[in-house]
């Protein structure tokens, strides 16, 4: 049943919109990203009200099921791009679908699983699948066919269904498990926000637990959601990014910090395990991560997105210094929207593993899945469209993902 406060939540919604709608001419978008971007503006308003639903109330906001935005919305809206998809839209197990599985994969290919965010209380949105559908069909023709990708979409139960951390942990170690003993040692993982936590807790559990399986090569992290819990400090003094973006970015300080919703997300598990929380896991030590293969093998890989303006960017930062030894920290002065690949881009080599984190200039929380996938519609027109014709500023990320899995396809 829906709690009073999820209800005057829900009825603000059109209000909040309709406010947004009136600004725009005289003031613009509701941040110096989206400051000429009206489309992207409503979103943004959108996803940071829904958010803040009471995680049990969320679940009313979560009606399409991964099965019907697979087999029934995205078949419906872009039937050019799913036909060729093989095994498009297949279940694999109870808990995940193909996005695509070749006809002729051997156990040796690669298999992408995608870890989808949503604060571990939302289901799939369409935008992250159109995102990701468009990731897939910006990479390099050839090596896409000659590595045979496969992609699948884990389809985790949520904690506003009653089904709280670390029950995703377990649903993916379940599906990760079956694909190992079918053969299967080549994995990519990619998650956004509460899926780079899920890729980040799942690796450690690996270790903790010295299980016997083969590590993914290769991490794909989208404004990981390391930190469950901020520190007051940050969110009350200004240079923190929890301080200076929340009035920018989807995600607000004063959401993160409610003890009760993070309990309604965690149960009673402590923050402090890099099984649940790995920034709030204290003092950080490299040494945690460093005998980990997908850090320290020569072809593997650890890709790192996140943006200029979001409430997690000191978080991610600090978890790239400590894991990955990333030297990038906040710039003094504002990038004013452009890339500088002295302060925004860090390349580098971890005992042999390659490392890249990119930060975006005026970017938001999970920008590249949530408000570049309008890409989608260039890619319908144009299937075979190639990267570099692209606005890079526009679809800034969607573009730095495309390009490192192109790397991992070598």
């Amino acid at each position: 049943m829906l709690s009073v406060r999820g209800f005057i939540i829900l009825l603000s919604i059109p209000l909040k919109l309709l406010l947004v709608l009136i600004k725009y001419p005289f003031f613009g978008g509701l941040n110096e990203k989206f400051k000429n971007d009206l489309k992207n503006s409503l979103k943004l308003m959108l996803c940071r009200t829904a958010l803040s639903m009471p995680v049990l109330d969320s679940s009313i906001l979560s009606i399409l099921s991964n099965y019907f935005l697979l087999n029934k919305l995205l078949k419906s809206l872009y039937p050019n791009l799913i036909k060729p998809l093989a095994n498009y839209g297949k279940s694999y197990d109870k808990q995940s679908y193909w996005i695509v599985k070749p006809e002729t994969r051997k156990s040796s290919d690669p298999i992408l699983i995608y870890l989808h965010g949503g604060g571990y209380y939302f289901e799939t949105m369409p935008s992250q699948l159109e995102s990701l559908l468009s990731i897939y069909y910006l990479l390099d023709t050839k090596k896409k066919q000659n590595s045979n990708l496969s992609i699948l979409l884990l389809d985790y139960k949520l904690a506003s269904r009653g089904y709280k951390m670390t029950t995703q942990l377990h649903e993916l170690l379940e599906t990760y498990t079956s694909l190992v003993k079918e053969g299967n040692d080549n994995f990519i993982f990619m998650g956004d926000s509460a899926g780079g936590n899920l890729s980040l807790i799942f690796i450690q559990y690996l270790k903790q637990h010295n299980l016997e399986l083969p590590y993914p090569k290769h991490l794909i992290l989208i404004s990981p959601w390391v930190k469950i819990h901020p520190d007051k400090k940050q969110g009350n003094t200004p240079g923190y990014s929890y301080h200076d973006n929340s009035p920018r970015d989807m995600i607000q300080y004063h959401l993160m910090e409610q003890e009760d919703r993070q309990q309604q997300i965690m149960g009673e598990k402590t923050w402090q395990s890099l099984i649940v929380s790995p920034g709030n896991y204290l003092p950080y030590k490299f040494e945690d991560w460093e005998k980990i293969p997908t850090f320290k093998n020569k072809d593997s890989s650890v890709f790192v997105i996140l943006g200029e303006h979001e409430v997690f960017r000191d978080d991610i930062l600090d978890w790239c210094q400590w894991a990955l030894k990333c030297p990038l920290r906040k710039s003094d002065r504002d990038s004013g929207g452009k890339f500088d690949k002295e302060i925004h881009e860090y390349k580098g080599n971890l005992s042999g593993c390659e490392v890249e984190v990119v930060v975006e200039p005026w970017g938001v929380h999970d920008s590249s899945l949530f408000f570049e996938n309008h890409i989608i519609g260039k890619i319908r027109k144009y299937p075979n469209i190639n990267i570099n014709s692209l606005n890079q500023e526009e679809f800034f990320g969607v573009i730095k993902i495309s390009q490192f899995l192109n790397r991992c396809l070598d």
